[in-house]
């Protein structure tokens, strides 16, 4: 069993939005530990450095724009929309 705190690895991408953006950092610690756990998975499947970063940056968008409500409908909208614009 993984005993990190997240229960997966923190993405560098993902940390470093966190501590720049404390807003975000809120919000996603007020998700569970298994939603916290999903979107630190979706960034990690990605193996492109800058792919991760936008996915990250979409997820942290997200949840600011649902005030830390996460809605995966929408989120993946908002990956298809936001896909290639940062």
């Amino acid at each position: 069993p993984d005993h990190s705190k997240y229960g997966t690895s923190m993405p560098v991408e993902m940390s470093e939005l966190l501590k720049q953006d404390p807003e975000g950092d809120t919000f996603f610690h007020m998700l569970t530990p298994g939603k916290q756990r999903n979107l630190l998975f979706l960034i990690n499947k990605v193996k492109s450095s800058s792919i991760r970063l936008e996915k990250a940056l979409v997820i942290m968008e997200h949840l600011k724009e649902m005030r830390g409500e996460l809605d995966y409908k929408i989120l993946n909208q908002d990956f298809k929309n936001k896909k290639g614009t940062f």
